[in-house]
Order: C-alpha cells, then sequence, then structure tokens
C-alpha cells in the first residue's frame, strides 16, 4: 500500500513528503516544501563496486493491511490534530517534522505513541515517546566511533565557519571523549571562493587545529550551544602519536572538498600519515571519473541504500526525486520510519533491539533516541568500494 510521509533532518527546518508504505499510522504532515540541500545538478549514481555489510538483527516489513491517515499541521493547530487523532483511533503517531511542533507536542502530554521526525533542543525521556531525525551530529558520532575503531588517536575536525560546523565539532568531540579518546582539533575553512584563493595562492592546509572542549549533553548529543575552546590540549595523545595528526573529518559539499583534499596534500605531502574521513555531505551523486581519482583514498559515510545494501529502492528513491542524493536521503528515512513504527514497542522496551535500516543500522538509547550505523566507503583506483 503506498502512502506519502513527510520526513525532516534534526538540524535544518526543512520538509519533504515521501514515498512510504503504510501501516496504521497518523502522520502530521507539512504541506509545503522547501529547498533542503540547494541546488544540486542531477546525475547518475555512482556504483558501489560491492554492497556494503551488514549486521543488523531486524528487517521490518510493513503491515499491509494497515491503514495511514495524513494530518497537515500547517493547516490546523498541533493541539487540535492530536485531539483529532485520538478520535479517530490511531495506534501511533509518525510525525511531527518541525522541531517547533516536536517541542510543542511534549508540552501537550499527549498519552498517543509517538515516533516524533526531529528531535528538540532538550530530549526528554517519555514512556510514549522515541525520536528518529537525520542530522550532521548523528552522523558525527558515527564517525568518531568508526574512526577510533580503525585505531587512531590524533582527529582533527575541518569545518565550514558556521553554527553547522560548530555542531559537527561538539558532537564529534563529546562522542570521541565518551569512548575514550582525548582531546580533538578543529579548524575551519571559509567559502569556496576563500578555498579557490588558498589553491590559487599555494598556500594548502595545515593538519593544525584548536582544541576543543565540548559542552554536556544528553545521550542524544544534542546542545543549544556552540563548543568553547580550550588554548593548550588537556592530554598527551598528540605527543605520543609523534606531534602529528593521524585522521582529518572532513565537513564539506563536493564542490567544498574537490580543493580542500589536493589542499591538504599541497601542504603536507602525499605521505601525512593522516587518514581522511568525510560526511555524506561531500557524496551527492556528483561524482565523475575525475573527481573519484582526486579523492583517492578518502573515507566517507553513507546511508546503507546508497551503498549499496538496497538496490532496488536505491533506484525507486533516486528516479522519485530526479537523482538528488540528499532527497534520497529522506525518501529512506519514510521508509525507515515506517519500519520503526512497526516495532515501536520493541525500540522502546528492548534493550539491545536492533532494525536493519535503510538509514543505518537502528538503535535506540535509554531516551529511545533512534542511533544510526552508517556504512562507510572510499575511494579506490577511480571506483567506490566498502572501506576496510
Amino acid at each position: 500500500m503506498a502512502a506519502q510521509v513527510a520526513a525532516a533532518p534534526a538540524a535544518d527546518v526543512a520538509e519533504q513528503p515521501q514515498p512510504q508504505t503504510a501501516d496504521g499510522v497518523a502522520s502530521p504532515a507539512q504541506a509545503s516544501v522547501s529547498d533542503l540541500t540547494g541546488d544540486q545538478p542531477a546525475a547518475q549514481p555512482v556504483p558501489v563496486s560491492a554492497p556494503a555489510t551488514s549486521t543488523a538483527a531486524v528487517s521490518a516489513p510493513a503491515n499491509p493491511s494497515a491503514e495511514l491517515k495524513i494530518y497537515d499541521t500547517s493547516s490546523q493547530p498541533l493541539s487540535q490534530i492530536l485531539s483529532q487523532v485520538q478520535q479517530d483511533g490511531a495506534s501511533i503517531v509518525v510525525g511531527p517534522l518541525l522541531k517547533n511542533n516536536v517541542e510543542e507536542l511534549l508540552k501537550s502530554n499527549t498519552p498517543l505513541n509517538v515516533l516524533a521526525l526531529n528531535q528538540p533542543e532538550n530530549i526528554e525521556n517519555r514512556v510514549n515517546i522515541c525520536y528518529f531525525a537525520l542530522s550532521p551530529e548523528d552522523e558525527a558520532r558515527d564517525a568518531a566511533r568508526h574512526i577510533r575503531d580503525q585505531g587512531k588517536q590524533a582527529p582533527l575536525v575541518l569545518i565550514p565557519r558556521s553554527s553547522l560546523g560548530d555542531r559537527v565539532a561538539n558532537a564529534f568531540a563529546q562522542e570521541w571523549q565518551k569512548l575514550g579518546g582525548g582531546t580533538v582539533l578543529q579548524q575551519k575553512f571559509g567559502s569556496t571562493s576563500e578555498l579557490r584563493a588558498g589553491v590559487n595562492g599555494g598556500s594548502g592546509i595545515a593538519l593544525t587545529g584548536t582544541p576543543i572542549t565540548p559542552r554536556a549533553t544528553t545521550d542524544s548529543g544534542m546542545t543549544t550551544n556552540n563548543p568553547t575552546l580550550q588554548t593548550t590540549p588537556t592530554d598527551d595523545q598528540f605527543t605520543n602519536n609523534g606531534g602529528r595528526v593521524d585522521a582529518v573529518y572532513i565537513v564539506a559539499t563536493p564542490g567544498e572538498i574537490a580543493f580542500i583534499k589536493p589542499m591538504i596534500a599541497m601542504r603536507n605531502g602525499s605521505q601525512s600519515g593522516a587518514t581522511l574521513y568525510a560526511s555524506s555531505r561531500s557524496a551527492q551523486g556528483t561524482a565523475g571519473p575525475d573527481f573519484r581519482l582526486e579523492m583517492e583514498g578518502l573515507q566517507y559515510s553513507e546511508i546503507p541504500m546508497l551503498a549499496g545494501g538496497n538496490l532496488p529502492l536505491m533506484q525507486q528513491a533516486l528516479s522519485a526525486v530526479n537523482n538528488d542524493y540528499s532527497l534520497a536521503r529522506m525518501y529512506a528515512m519514510g521508509v525507515d520510519a515506517w519500519s520503526l513504527a512497526n516495532h515501536f514497542s520493541q525500540m522502546r522496551q528492548v534493550q539491545g533491539f536492533e532494525i536493519n535500516g535503510n538509514t543505518g543500522s537502528l538503535t535506540a538509547n535509554p531516551d529511545c533516541v533512534i542511533n544510526r550505523k552508517l556504512s562507510w566507503l572510499q575511494y579506490q583506483q577511480g571506483q567506490v568500494v566498502p572501506a576496510s
């Protein structure tokens, strides 16, 4: 049964209706569609040489006999919608989409089971609410785990000069220290024109930065303030590593990373010893052969659907959104929202319960914030392959 469910990333006020399988869910939807990613040229999907593997526990089919009803949060107050949902006898609400509506929902103390498609600034543990969102912070925490698992000790986070960059830096540093790591350095970059000027001037990018002290946040990693900076590191992992950064996590668009990676090589040489990692922000399906060769060795995170884990759904999603990878990720989020709705009680109550999702291997923390373990890919000899 086909239906439409809207979904939005946690960090940005943006929505997009998404095709979705139905399962007796009331979904407060937002009618308007705003630009999620800025202008992105359509392109053919970048082939992945081998499917990324996953060890998630459950693959969740939809209930074909269930009914889906959509409620438009732009047409009436949320309080009225929730009352109507109760009268209609819905078993679970999927949504709302916007952060302010999620916060309003919390204030309403609704008794309905809710899978919110965004996160409030401060997570509240409610027995009837789970939170599911795609966010750069969530991706940064997964990157910290991946980089730590690869044995790295001295990371540098290379981020845009913006609130997005600050949030990502804080999330990465907090997760890194939670895993037993020490100081994380950060360095900020400016606009594409500034990067271009740096290339033309031969300045390059040095693998240095300012240490970060992440602010205390909830288990979900949410914070309302930017990270504060220290003047000196608090530990000696950089000294133990010979004074060198050994991992660089880059949060950049394809246009930005096309300058950043060569600038790192320009300043440090190709044998700097640092492994380069990037967020999915750098992968928008626009990578031609020259770009893939230029990115040689770079690892980047991606949702399993776009990493070869579900080729039929990937083709369906890219066709529906004109090959826009950002919107395809939202499409996958809609599918996963439905799987989570079908297994709401298990996610809420069963410790360690895991779903093999299209946006990641999905688990819940004690506040029922859905965490995602992503796939990692690597550019190798002009191809995209699973990262080793």
